[in-house]
């Protein structure tokens, strides 16, 4: 028996690649629904784990509010 996941919500996000990078990711995502798998959730995790891993930088400064702080 799997375990069941709820579906997260989601929303589009937009910033610029290397045009060769994006036409690798399309051939990766083609690929991969031919393949039956949703390359979508893989680059998801791959976000999450980038986040943490920038987080735990001591090099990136905290902003809340237009601000800089020392958090």
């Amino acid at each position: 028996m799997g375990v069941l996941k709820r579906k997260q919500e989601s929303e589009a996000i937009t910033f610029k690649l290397p045009a060769a990078l994006k036409r690798e990711i399309e051939q990766l995502r083609s690929r991969a629904e031919d393949a039956g798998f949703d390359l979508g959730e893989t680059i998801t995790a791959a976000m999450w784990r980038l986040c943490k891993q920038i987080k735990a930088s001591s090099k990136v400064p905290h902003v809340r509010a237009g601000n800089l702080t020392d958090e």
